[in-house]
C-alpha cells in the first residue's frame, strides 16, 4: 500500500510525504518526504487533497468498565459477561475513532479482550491491559458497601497490605497476562474534598521492583504533592492524573524520565459532587500544573481516563487532545498523542511514521496541526494497524 499527502509523523509535519507499508510484515517499509511535482519513479501516486496521515492514537490511560453509569457498585456487581459485551463494542469505537493502542488502568474483563485482540478474535485497538489495579484495604475503589471477603471477591482491585503482599498482586498480575502494571499511591478525593495518601513507599517499591524485574511499566494514581512525591522515591515510570504538581517535583520527574499523564479530561467534564475545596485543586491542575511539566521539560503522555460511561464515551477519547493543546499546543499535544505515548508505554516500534516501525496509521480530514478537532470521529477516514486495513473512507 503506498500512500501519498500531508503526513505528521508523530514529530514534525511534512506537507508532501510518501508513505509505504509492506501489508506481509505489516511494517513501514518506506517513508520519505517528496517534492509535490516529483512522485516517485513506479508512477504517479494521487495526493489526497486536504487529508493528513499520521500515526494511530494512543490512550494510555482507559478503564474498560462495561456500564453505562459511574457508580462502582455497578462496576463491581454487574456480571462479566454483561461487562465484556459491552466493552467489546467500546473497543471498536476506539479503533473506529483512530486509536490503535490503549493502555486499561484497572478493570476486570481487559485482561482477556488484550488476548482476544491477539488472537484477531477482537477488532479493537492493542489493548496494554495492567489487569487488576493494587490498592491498600479500604482504599481506592474497594466496595466497602460489602464484607471484606465478597468485596475481594467482585472487585477490580488487588487489596495488599505490606510489601510482600504488593509483590504477590504484581506476580498475578503478570501470571494472568498483564503487561503493565497499575498502583494507588493516593485515593481520589475523599470526605470533604481531602486527599489520603495510599500505600507506603516500601509498598510502592516493592510494586515498582516487582514490575521492572518482569521488564514492566509502572503507573501510579497520585494526588497530591506528598503521593506524586512518594511515586518518584518509588521509581514509577509515569504520574496519572498528578494533581498537585511544583516546579521542584518536575525537576526531580525529568530528572528520572517520569512521564506525566494529566487525564484533563476526567476533570473538564462537569461533576455534580464538586465541592469548593475541590474544586480549587482542579482548577489548579488544569490551568497550572500541566504547564508547570511543560515548561519544565518533563514528558507528557496523553490519557482520558475514560471508562465507557455516558458521560465518558470510548470513540470520543480525541478531547483529552483538544484540552491538552490548549496548554502546550497542537504540536505538541499530537506529540503526546502519538510518539511521547508510545515511549511512555516503552512501545519502541510505535507512534511514528517511520521505516520499520508497525503501520499504525490514521488519516483525518484536515490538519489537526491547525485544528486538533480533525481528530473528531467524524473525520476518521482511515485507520491502519499492524499493516492492515481496519477503515477506509478516502
Amino acid at each position: 500500500m503506498i500512500f501519498k499527502g500531508r503526513v505528521f509523523d508523530g514529530l514534525e509535519l511534512f506537507e508532501f510525504a510518501e508513505i509505504e507499508i509492506d501489508e506481509v510484515s505489516g511494517n513501514i517499509q518506506y517513508f520519505e518526504e517528496t517534492r509535490k511535482t516529483s512522485p516517485r519513479q513506479r508512477g504517479k501516486i494521487p495526493r489526497i487533497a486536504d487529508v493528513t496521515f499520521l500515526p494511530g492514537l494512543i490512550d494510555t490511560h482507559i478503564h474498560f468498565f462495561g456500564t453505562e453509569n459511574h457508580s462502582l457498585m455497578d462496576w463491581v456487581l454487574t456480571s462479566d459477561v454483561m461487562l465484556t459485551i459491552k466493552s467489546v463494542k467500546d473497543a471498536e469505537s476506539l479503533l473506529n475513532s483512530g486509536f490503535t493502542t490503549v493502555r486499561t488502568m484497572g478493570d476486570k474483563v481487559s485482561l482477556d479482550m488484550s488476548k482476544a485482540e491477539k488472537n484477531n478474535m477482537l477488532y479493537g485497538p492493542r489493548i496494554i491491559s495492567s489487569g487488576y489495579s493494587i490498592s491498600e484495604t479500604g482504599g481506592n475503589d474497594d466496595p466497602k458497601f460489602l464484607p471484606v471477603e465478597r468485596a475481594k471477591e467482585v472487585s477490580y482491585s488487588y487489596y495488599c497490605d505490606g510489601p510482600w503482599e504488593c509483590r504477590k498482586a504484581v506476580r498475578m498480575n503478570l501470571r494472568n497476562g498483564a503487561e503493565a502494571i497499575k498502583a494507588y499511591s493516593s485515593r481520589s478525593f475523599v470526605g470533604g474534598g481531602k486527599i489520603k495518601d495510599e500505600l507506603t513507599t516500601e509498598e510502592l517499591s516493592a510494586v515498582t521492583q516487582e514490575a521492572h524485574r518482569a521488564h514492566m511499566k509502572a503507573a501510579s494514581h497520585a494526588y497530591g504533592d506528598s503521593a506524586i512525591q512518594n511515586s518518584i522515591e518509588s521509581k514509577f515510570d509515569s504520574i496519572e492524573h498528578g494533581l498537585g504538581l511544583t516546579e521542584d517535583l518536575a525537576e526531580r520527574m525529568k530528572k528520572m524520565n517520569i512521564f506525566y499523564v494529566p487525564t484533563l479530561a476526567a476533570y473538564k467534564r462537569m461533576r455534580n459532587d464538586v465541592n469548593e475545596y475541590r474544586d480549587q485543586i482542579i482548577r489548579k491542575h488544569i490551568e497550572k500544573e500541566v504547564k508547570i511539566a511543560s515548561d519544565t521539560g518533563v514528558k507528557i503522555a496523553t490519557g482520558t481516563d475514560y471508562v465507557g460511561t455516558l458521560d465518558e464515551p470510548h470513540g470520543h477519547n480525541y478531547i483529552e487532545i483538544t484540552y491538552l493543546s490548549e496548554v502546550i499546543g497542537n504540536k505538541m499535544a499530537l506529540r503526546a498523542a502519538t510518539s511521547s505515548a508510545a515511549e511512555c508505554l516503552g512501545m519502541e516500534n510505535i507512534g511514528r511514521i517511520k521505516k520499520n516501525f508497525l503501520a499504525n496509521m490514521i488519516a483525518v480530514k484536515g490538519n489537526p496541526l491547525r485544528d486538533v478537532n480533525a481528530l473528531k470521529p467524524e473525520n476518521i477516514l482511515l485507520v491502519v494497524k499492524g499493516g492492515k486495513v481496519m477503515k477506509n473512507l478516502l
